[in-house]
């Protein structure tokens, strides 16, 4: 699903064909969202039965024909849906939904700053979690520590993030008063 969103959200900006979407990913990717050539190609034909994205063919010089994709409508409502559903999630750096995070910007402040709360909470059950771990043991399994400074970073990012969009929210609803205002 979170690479399906990723080419989603990779076609929002300009049509691109299939090479050149597995390259931007494998080279620019965060969090283990490379995709192999096959597995993309697959999953770019699977996303246009859905009808979430069309392609057609053209040809530069004399080289070979190539599929190139664009997101449809369908695909524009289905990329917003499950990214405001994904950034709830509890995703750690190591994981590809954390590259979700490139396209917070794109949706209402308000809707992202309730499913950041959400996967806010989640990290500081995790934080409890491994705070609560006695220091000896935490010793002996230099991991634990790790995750615990980890998620340690994580909660203060996605605190000031909220911040920031709540911020934003705030402007956006004073911005509106003086319409409101003058009705």
């Amino acid at each position: 699903m979170i690479k399906k969103i990723l080419l989603l959200g990779l076609l929002r900006s300009h049509a691109v064909h299939g090479y050149g979407l597995v390259d931007y990913l494998n080279t620019h990717s965060t969090g283990g969202a490379a995709i192999g050539k096959s597995n993309a190609y697959r999953l770019l034909r699977a996303m246009e039965e859905e009808g979430l994205i069309a392609s057609h063919t053209e040809r530069d010089g004399k080289r070979p024909e190539r599929h190139v994709y664009e997101i449809t409508p369908k695909g524009e409502a289905f990329f917003q849906e499950r990214l405001l559903k994904e950034l709830a999630s509890d995703a750690t750096a190591d994981q590809p939904g954390i590259a979700l995070l490139n396209y917070i910007d794109i949706l209402e402040p308000d809707a992202a700053a309730k499913q950041l709360q959400t996967r806010r909470d989640k990290v500081a059950i995790r934080h409890a979690e491994l705070a609560n771990v006695p220091d000896d043991v935490r010793y002996l399994h230099p991991a634990l520590d790790l995750g615990l400074r980890q998620v340690e970073v994580e909660l203060d990012w996605l605190d000031s993030k909220l911040d920031e969009l709540r911020k934003r929210t705030t402007a956006a609803a004073c911005s509106k008063l003086p319409e409101k205002l003058s009705k």
